[in-house]
Protein backbone atom coordinates (compact mmCIF):
# COMPACT_ATOMS: atom_id res chain seq x y z
CA UNK A 1 0.00 0.00 0.00
CA UNK A 2 2.84 2.40 0.83
CA UNK A 3 4.40 1.74 -2.59
CA UNK A 4 1.08 2.57 -4.27
CA UNK A 5 0.94 5.87 -2.36
CA UNK A 6 4.49 6.73 -3.44
CA UNK A 7 3.67 5.86 -7.05
CA UNK A 8 0.53 8.00 -6.97
CA UNK A 9 2.42 10.92 -5.40
CA UNK A 10 5.15 10.66 -8.03
CA UNK A 11 2.52 10.64 -10.79
CA UNK A 12 0.56 13.60 -9.40
CA UNK A 13 3.60 15.73 -8.59
CA UNK A 14 5.37 14.72 -11.82
CA UNK A 15 8.44 13.55 -9.91
CA UNK A 16 10.93 11.11 -11.46
CA UNK A 17 9.79 7.60 -10.53
CA UNK A 18 13.33 6.20 -10.46
CA UNK A 19 14.15 8.63 -7.65
CA UNK A 20 10.91 8.38 -5.66
CA UNK A 21 10.42 4.62 -6.00
CA UNK A 22 14.06 3.57 -6.19
CA UNK A 23 13.43 1.83 -9.51
CA UNK A 24 16.35 0.52 -11.50
CA UNK A 25 17.27 2.72 -14.49
CA UNK A 26 18.84 1.01 -17.52
CA UNK A 27 20.47 2.85 -20.44
CA UNK A 28 21.77 0.87 -23.40
CA UNK A 29 24.53 2.29 -25.57
CA UNK A 30 24.11 0.06 -28.60
CA UNK A 31 24.79 -3.66 -28.17
CA UNK A 32 28.11 -3.23 -26.42
CA UNK A 33 27.45 -1.13 -23.30
CA UNK A 34 24.79 -0.73 -20.66
CA UNK A 35 24.66 1.65 -17.68
CA UNK A 36 22.55 0.49 -14.74
CA UNK A 37 21.58 2.92 -11.98
CA UNK A 38 19.99 2.31 -8.58
CA UNK A 39 21.34 -1.19 -8.06
CA UNK A 40 22.14 -2.51 -4.59
CA UNK A 41 24.75 -5.17 -5.16
CA UNK A 42 26.42 -7.70 -7.42
CA UNK A 43 25.05 -11.24 -7.08
CA UNK A 44 27.01 -12.98 -9.85
CA UNK A 45 29.83 -11.84 -12.12
CA UNK A 46 31.18 -13.98 -14.97
CA UNK A 47 32.20 -13.12 -18.53
CA UNK A 48 28.83 -14.42 -19.81
CA UNK A 49 26.40 -13.39 -17.05
CA UNK A 50 26.18 -10.50 -14.58
CA UNK A 51 23.34 -10.52 -12.02
CA UNK A 52 22.56 -7.49 -9.90
CA UNK A 53 20.18 -6.92 -7.01
CA UNK A 54 18.01 -3.83 -7.27
CA UNK A 55 15.48 -2.57 -4.75
CA UNK A 56 12.47 -4.19 -6.39
CA UNK A 57 13.96 -6.93 -8.59
CA UNK A 58 17.07 -8.65 -9.90
CA UNK A 59 18.64 -7.68 -13.22
CA UNK A 60 20.49 -10.24 -15.34
CA UNK A 61 22.68 -9.18 -18.27
CA UNK A 62 23.89 -12.02 -20.48
CA UNK A 63 26.30 -12.04 -23.38
CA UNK A 64 29.96 -12.69 -24.07
CA UNK A 65 33.17 -11.00 -22.93
CA UNK A 66 31.20 -9.06 -20.30
CA UNK A 67 33.25 -6.81 -18.03
CA UNK A 68 32.30 -4.20 -15.48
CA UNK A 69 34.07 -1.05 -16.69
CA UNK A 70 33.27 0.87 -13.51
CA UNK A 71 30.88 0.86 -10.60
CA UNK A 72 29.96 3.26 -7.82
CA UNK A 73 27.33 3.11 -5.08
CA UNK A 74 24.83 4.53 -7.57
CA UNK A 75 25.64 3.12 -11.02
CA UNK A 76 27.62 0.61 -13.03
CA UNK A 77 28.73 0.33 -16.65
CA UNK A 78 28.95 -3.10 -18.29
CA UNK A 79 30.77 -3.61 -21.60
CA UNK A 80 30.88 -6.61 -23.92
CA UNK A 81 28.59 -8.21 -26.48
CA UNK A 82 25.20 -7.95 -24.78
CA UNK A 83 22.74 -10.59 -25.96
CA UNK A 84 19.89 -10.10 -23.49
CA UNK A 85 18.74 -8.49 -20.28
CA UNK A 86 16.10 -9.85 -17.90
CA UNK A 87 14.27 -8.61 -14.84
CA UNK A 88 13.76 -11.46 -12.37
Amino acid sequence: MFEEMKFSAAENLKLPKDVVLGEVLVSFLGRHSVVIENYRGIILYTDTLIKLQAKTCRVAVSGSRLVIEYYTNEEMKINGLIKSMEFE
